[in-house]
């Protein structure tokens, strides 16, 4: 089936398990790709709704400080040994 989309692909590893799981779940007539297309569905991520939350429901003024301390942390330099 083509859906006017590139054919481009990519190799993936996965265990054994894995893929025991995913060869039971797709259906015969289905192309792995297909059936991970199925069984994984798209995920888009909205700027404008998480904004919209974001105004109903501030962050605290104590969460905003706890990020701003975290992000100092990152950005100092590691002690290193020898």
């Amino acid at each position: 089936m083509y859906t006017g989309e590139a054919m481009a692909t990519k190799t993936i590893t996965i265990d054994i398990e894995a893929y025991k799981r995913l060869k039971r779940a797709k259906k015969e007539e289905e192309s792995f790709s297909q059936a991970i297309k199925r069984l994984v569905p798209q995920q888009r991520e909205d700027f404008e709704e998480w904004l919209r939350k974001l105004r109903k429901n501030p962050f605290s003024e104590d969460m905003i400080a706890a990020v701003e301390e975290r992000i100092t942390q990152r950005r100092q330099p590691r002690n290193r040994k020898g």
